[in-house]
């Protein structure tokens, strides 16, 4: 019987093991089902919206820190304009990034897929695909708390972009930054 016994524990062990290591897979693919069901509720509680906030903010005041120190020509106002364009975009990305924010994002896709239904007549297959490209996801661990997904598109539409999961308790992920300049 210890040998039973012993053998439960370690097939028990290593499905656990094996759960762990593809948890952020599965949040990946239920984001991705969500986002295609329109349903922003499940979507949203993938999503780290303060941690996401707070990393798009952090990007934008490089960015402008960055474009102003760039230019040799501003004035002593230069560090004034920069604090100045992050306090007024702070409450954009607190805006944007938010579950009524994606709620409305999704219920504007169903209007706008209704319209072209309405409008483009293709034999019947009106608004089935709408001429969106597609994207290629590969998904790897940076570290033990960090999983990166990297979106590459079909042709040369837009540069790649990359969302990063942290890990949130042992097994759930949630999106926690969408890096604004490709690495």
């Amino acid at each position: 019987m210890h040998h039973i016994t012993r053998l439960a524990v370690v097939v028990l062990g290593i499905a656990f093991c094996v759960w762990v290591y593809f948890a952020p897979h599965l949040t990946v693919r239920s984001m991705r089902l969500a986002a295609a069901r329109g349903d922003a509720e499940t979507l949203a509680a993938h999503v780290d919206f303060p941690a996401l906030r707070a990393n798009l903010k952090i990007q934008l005041a490089d960015a402008v820190s960055e474009r102003i120190g760039e230019r040799e020509d501003i004035g002593a106002f230069s560090g004034f304009g920069a604090r100045l364009a992050t306090a007024v975009a702070g409450p954009m990305i607190d805006a944007m990034m938010s579950p009524q924010a994606l709620s409305l994002m999704f219920a504007s896709r169903e209007l706008a897929r209704d319209g072209l239904e309405a409008v483009v007549d293709d034999g019947g297959r009106a608004g089935s695909n709408f001429g969106l490209p597609q994207w290629q996801a590969t998904m790897a661990y940076e570290d033990f708390d960090t999983f990166v997904v990297t979106l590459e598109p079909d042709g040369d539409f837009a540069t790649p972009a990359k969302l990063i999961f942290k890990r949130n308790r042992l097994l759930w992920w949630k999106l926690s930054a969408i890096p604004m300049s490709p690495e």
